[in-house]
């Protein structure tokens, strides 16, 4: 097979995947929701201290990331203490690492907010 023949061969593939009719949404019929809304009731009750739980935890990371989000913003000001006030450089200098590790705790804590709700990472 030659190369133009694979390159419209591909082409009139995904012409076709992508003009495809989509499949039309179905709704349950009333019988069978009337007959699953006392479980899915029954579910909730026994599932909600754990969903409640898993909350908890993520507002606590979440809180914890904000409070690095904080610190980021010590970067600019460790570098404008470094450069205009040279006086001020051991403080610019805390400053910036300050800021940095910072930076590392919010993105490590924005990668672990999703499995939070587990109890990883609290």
């Amino acid at each position: 097979m030659t190369r133009r023949f694979l390159l419209i061969l591909t082409i009139a593939c995904m012409a076709t995947f992508y003009f495809a009719p989509q499949p039309k949404a179905q709704a349950f019929d009333p019988v069978t929701l009337a007959i699953l809304t006392p479980l899915a009731i029954q579910g909730a009750k026994i599932l909600a201290p754990y969903v409640i739980r898993g909350l908890k935890n993520m507002a606590v990371v979440g809180l914890r990331s904000a409070k690095y989000l904080v610190k980021i913003f010590l970067i600019p000001f460790g570098l404008i203490e470094c450069i205009i006030m040279p006086w001020r450089i051991s403080t610019g200098l805390s400053h910036l690492g300050q800021g940095f590790i910072g930076l590392f705790c919010f993105v490590g804590n924005v990668c672990i907010l999703p499995i939070a709700a587990f109890g990883v990472g609290v």
